[in-house]
């Protein structure tokens, strides 16, 4: 089963924000030799919930793809291009995710989704990139921050954060949902996503994009926002209580096929 781990390291002071921010480019070619490790993106974080046009240089992202749970769990618990992150950041967190749904590529890769995926489970994973065509630019990031003020007010939305591998231009979210209804009625309904996603399709914002629906297997370690989930290395793919009502599942995967 194809395993995607999406990791955060937080930094708490000036020398370890300029170490991490140099192992933008630094790090990647020691990241490109751990084994097993069938892609990844290195990436930096907005400002605030949802996604911004302020960096912050305190946290950086790492998203990766493995061709196992037992895989990811050990190379991100001891994988050499991955020590100095280790070692250097004051906080980090994983969450190990199982996808379900998905459409689009990123740079060209496309998630796998297994044949017998697992139907969806709450809480619900999704992640949204889009390449932004720099003739768009002001045309998106001018509707930001109504979209961040929104979402900052939904209730079902237990965490959420804007990353990316080029400000401004290559624009990623993340976030969790305990309602699969909620996750869709903002994506699709809103005044402010809602209404982005219709110009965007129209408008051709976009050069490349990726939707993807995971289920949430595992956390390890302790991030705000996930807080009831961190702490201990908590296993979920087994819980038959964390699963949707009945058609939950199938909406999520209609809403990644739908894009």
């Amino acid at each position: 089963m194809t395993v995607v781990t999406f990791s955060l390291f937080g930094f708490a002071t000036l020398r370890k924000r300029l170490w991490a921010f140099s192992q933008m480019g630094l790090a990647k070619p020691a990241l490109r030799k751990i084994p097993d490790l069938r892609f990844f993106k290195l990436m930096g974080t907005g400002s605030g919930a949802g996604f911004s046009t302020r960096p912050n240089f305190g946290v950086y992202t790492l998203l990766a793809e493995w061709p196992s749970m037992e895989v990811a769990r050990e190379r991100i618990a001891s994988a050499g291009g991955l020590e100095g992150h280790r070692q250097v950041a004051d906080r980090m967190a994983t969450l190990y995710l199982e996808p379900v749904a998905s459409r689009g590529r990123w740079d060209g890769h496309r998630f796998e989704v297994a044949a017998d995926a697992r139907e969806q489970k709450l809480p619900l994973v999704a992640l949204t990139r889009a390449s932004i065509r720099p003739s768009k630019l002001f045309r998106f990031w001018s509707r930001v921050p109504a979209i961040s003020e929104t979402v900052e007010r939904e209730d079902m939305r237990r965490f959420m954060i804007g990353t990316g591998e080029i400000p401004w231009l290559h624009q990623v979210t993340v976030s969790l949902w305990q309602s699969a209804e909620a996750m869709e009625r903002f994506s699709r309904e809103s005044a402010t996503h809602g209404e982005a996603v219709r110009l965007a399709y129209q408008e051709n914002w976009f050069s490349e994009y990726c939707f993807t629906r995971f289920n949430l297997l595992a956390t390890q370690g302790d991030w705000q926002g996930l807080t009831d989930m961190s702490g201990l290395d908590r296993d979920l793919s087994g819980k038959a209580e964390d699963r949707t009502r009945s058609g939950a599942g199938a909406m999520a995967a209609r809403s990644a096929a739908a894009g």
